[in-house]
């Protein structure tokens, strides 16, 4: 099966057929050539284990904090965070919905993308957190969860594609997004465009999302080093958006969160103004609450130069 691919050098797209894959192929375009390695991309299944009864030991402090950036004359930024934490029959429960919108389009209207997005999928949400106290945990898994943000994802779609097509000023508008449920140590994300949300854990920070950039699949197609990629003209080119085109497929993952974890859900605002060793060292520092660590990290990434608005909503679990 053909697999579509994009030359290093001009960024032209090409379909390669997999008879060439691991051999050098010329682009059609500028005549350079270039190996295309595929690879296997597709998000794990969510699991259908059942969201555990109590959270335990587990409690969570959130916060989030956003910037225009010194170089932006407007920020198109948009985050909702709802908390929901309540005891009864002496047991803890933690309930966490946090969403992160990044517009894009500029003066076309990115920041109403991002804000449809962020009422779209809260409101298509609510029930979740509405509903939690008159619901039986067993009931209730991470699979269909899942499939809970996917159809809120999908209606903000639709909901940004249709007004574009109404009002003229906001032709070519979009948004990516991450939507995280973290709900009794069990948590679920889904994902459009290139909003990070990293897991810190045992003094380690990973990178949970996987990047939909032009840039971060050609590195996993072999056509770019990582090296290669920093800097690249393309870096902020995606593949997906909210309201770019009629279909999306939202990424989705998983991960448990215990005490002494900590999440971090941005824009790219922020891995664009600093890299993760930066990132992991400040999250090691352990202020003593989310909304400092989110304050801190968007401070840092002004002071790095601010070329972009920069939201990021942090989750300390203790």
């Amino acid at each position: 099966m053909p697999l579509r691919a994009y030359c290093p050098h001009c960024i032209a797209p090409s379909l390669v057929a997999e008879k060439h894959f691991g051999v050098p192929v010329k682009c059609y375009q500028c005549g350079k050539t270039f190996t295309v390695q595929p690879t296997v991309l597709a998000s794990k299944p969510a699991s259908t284990e059942p969201i555990p009864y109590t959270a335990g030991a587990l409690r969570l402090d959130i916060g989030g904090v956003t910037s225009i950036g010194r170089e932006r004359s407007r920020n198109e930024d948009s985050f909702l965070v709802q908390h929901l934490t309540w005891s009864d029959l002496n047991q803890n429960h933690q309930l966490g919905l946090v969403i992160v919108a990044d517009g894009m389009g500029g003066h076309a209207g990115g920041d109403q993308a991002a804000r449809l997005v962020l009422r779209t999928v809260g409101t298509a949400l609510a029930p979740l957190l509405t509903s939690a106290l008159n619901t039986e945990h067993r009931e209730v898994t991470r699979a269909g969860l899942a499939k809970s943000l996917d159809a809120a994802i999908k209606e903000a779609n639709r909901v940004v594609k249709e007004a574009a097509i109404a009002d003229k000023q906001y032709k070519g508008m979009g948004a990516t997004a991450a939507v995280v449920v973290i709900w009794n140590g069990r948590v679920v994300i889904g994902h459009i465009g290139d909003c990070r949300v990293y897991h810190a854990h045992g003094g380690q920070l990973k990178q949970v999302t996987k990047d939909q950039t032009l840039v971060n699949r050609m590195v996993e197609l072999g056509q770019l080093t990582a090296g290669e990629a920093a800097g690249h003209a393309a870096s902020n080119e995606v593949l997906q958006a909210i309201g770019a085109r009629t279909t999306i497929e939202p990424a989705h993952y998983k991960l448990k969160v215990v005490p002494g974890d900590w999440l971090v859900v941005a824009c790219d605002g922020l891995h664009g103004q600093l890299d993760d060793r930066v990132i992991q060292a400040t999250v090691n520092k352990s202020p003593i609450s989310a909304a400092l660590m989110a304050n801190r990290l968007v401070d840092m990434a002004d002071e790095a130069g601010g070329a972009d608005n920069c939201t990021v909503v942090a989750v300390r679990c203790y």
